[in-house]
């Protein structure tokens, strides 16, 4: 209550200190545009696929991995959310992630899409350097309706096996964990999974692990923008 009061009474020095940390969030995402994924060892095997050239293939790829792959494609059906470049689709899905535990229930694009047609700062804000023709992800945003239930949207898959743990929350923690609960696909705390149980092996398990472990490849970035501040 002290922080408000306080800052009611900046009138009307308030726009000054947002227009000061508006710029701050401008300038951190576009450095962040910047920092890009590295070529990875499942680039060079498609490479390598293109040209026909199975040595290459080979070299690129292990049996597993490429087993791995065939499975994210095929049977597994993670290319449904994870695909393109980047291996996401931007779009929300339920896969019936656990709920945090400590923290508030969430339910996802539910409650995230209010919220971004409310938030100051979002793309149609005076705060935006959008223009007259852009943002029309937020203009046609669906707000309402059951899908959206605990929906969050699917991160890219590149260098995953450095970024645990994992889901919204650092519910689970290694990349074996994410698999046996794509596996085994709970009941969602919130809305309607859209999972569907699939009876993996241990060993597919295994080799869908080593596949997204071949995606790893670091960031592709000048060093200058690597260096500690």
């Amino acid at each position: 209550m002290t922080a408000r009061a306080a800052w009611d009474a900046m009138t009307p020095d308030r726009d000054a200190v947002t227009q000061v940390y508006v710029n701050m969030g401008k300038a951190i995402a576009a450095y962040e545009r910047l920092i890009m994924p590295a070529p990875s060892r499942f680039d060079t095997y498609v490479e390598a696929l293109l040209k026909d050239d199975k040595t290459a293939m080979k070299a690129a790829l292990t049996s597993d991995e490429v087993a791995g792959l065939r499975l994210f494609i095929d049977r597994a059906q993670c290319i449904k959310c994870h695909n393109g470049p980047l291996f996401t689709n931007n779009d929300f899905h339920n896969t019936g992630v656990p709920a945090a535990n400590d923290l508030p229930a969430d339910d996802g694009r539910a409650t995230g899409a209010r919220n971004v047609l409310n938030d100051e700062f979002n793309c149609l804000s005076q705060w935006s350097d959008a223009g007259e023709n852009d943002c029309a992800e937020l203009r046609y945003i669906v707000s309402e309706g059951h899908q959206l239930d605990g929906a969050f949207k699917p991160p890219t898959l590149r260098n995953v096996a450095e970024t645990g743990p994992y889901m919204h929350a650092g519910q689970i923690a290694t990349l074996a964990e994410v698999i046996r609960h794509y596996r085994s696909a709970p009941i969602a705390p919130v809305g309607h999974s859209e999972l569907v149980m699939i009876p993996f092996t241990q060993i597919e398990m295994a080799q869908l692990e080593a596949f997204l472990r071949s995606l790893s490849a670091g960031v592709n970035a000048p060093p200058e923008l690597l260096q500690a501040p």
